[in-house]
């Protein structure tokens, strides 16, 4: 297969093979999760499409083997029209002209030129939304190996509630997952679609408390266990302030 293929997804479930005794477990052949754990009633009836927003993310390979993404469910909430999903190592320009070229193409990236979204909404009637699928380090690493992506006009969400992916570790109570982040984002871009937000982020709650009742843990946001004092190792100032610059 080619490190270039989109659409590329593969079940999200912490419950290995090895948990269970018997046979196989039988798959939902709609949201691709396990019977037990399956989400389809939590889905939109439908996937959503989107009038004024493309949506494009860039993943990274490791983020495929991790259990509980959430770009595979994005992918169940947003039609194959709207949302392009991109598993690659490299991103070059040369490859998706058409994404860089853009003028109303944004990363959503909290850099220091980052714009608040809220406030170049009405610039146009259609953007394209780039995104990066991985842990922070990882997301990080993707943007500063590619020029063409420090290049793009970057912009950031309002975060105004906690993220739901609480059986993630996030960087900071302010910093949510892909979905999440995405789904702020359209709240911008598709205000005709008023419960759009809630249609996107219900399956997520969803998969959160099976997984809980399931044994799975709330994780603490890092930056915090940082300042409390209770991280397993010994984090520097320079990391600490580089968590802080992920709060917009």
């Amino acid at each position: 297969m080619s490190d270039n293929e989109t659409y590329l997804f593969e079940l999200d479930d912490d419950l290995s093979e090895k948990d269970w005794n018997g046979p196989k477990r039988s798959i939902c052949s709609r949201c691709e999760r396990p019977e037990l754990v399956c989400l389809c009633s939590h889905l939109p009836s439908t996937p959503i499409h989107l009038d004024h927003t493309s949506v494009v993310i860039f993943q990274h390979l490791n983020e495929i083997k991790r259990p509980l993404g959430t770009v595979q469910l994005l992918s169940k909430c947003l039609d194959s029209s709207s949302l392009t999903v991109i598993r690659a190592r490299q991103f070059p320009r040369k490859y998706y002209p058409d994404i860089y070229s853009n003028p109303n193409t944004y990363l959503l990236f909290p850099n220091a030129n980052a714009v608040l979204l809220d406030d170049i909404i009405n610039e146009s009637n259609h953007y394209t939304i780039i995104a990066l699928d991985g842990t922070w380090n990882e997301a990080m690493g993707i943007y500063h190996r590619h020029s063409e992506l420090q290049e793009l006009k970057t912009c950031y969400v309002k975060i105004d509630q906690k993220s739901e992916f609480a059986i993630r570790t996030q960087p900071t109570k302010e910093t949510t997952s892909t979905l999440e982040t995405i789904a702020y984002a359209l709240r911008c871009t598709e205000k005709d679609k008023p419960t759009l937000f809630d249609d996107i982020v219900r399956p997520l709650k969803r998969m959160v408390e099976l997984q809980l009742n399931l044994g799975a843990v709330v994780h603490e946001a890092k930056l915090s266990l940082i300042e409390s004092g209770q991280t397993r190792r010994q984090y520097s100032k320079k990391h600490e302030r580089w968590l802080m610059t992920l709060q917009h």
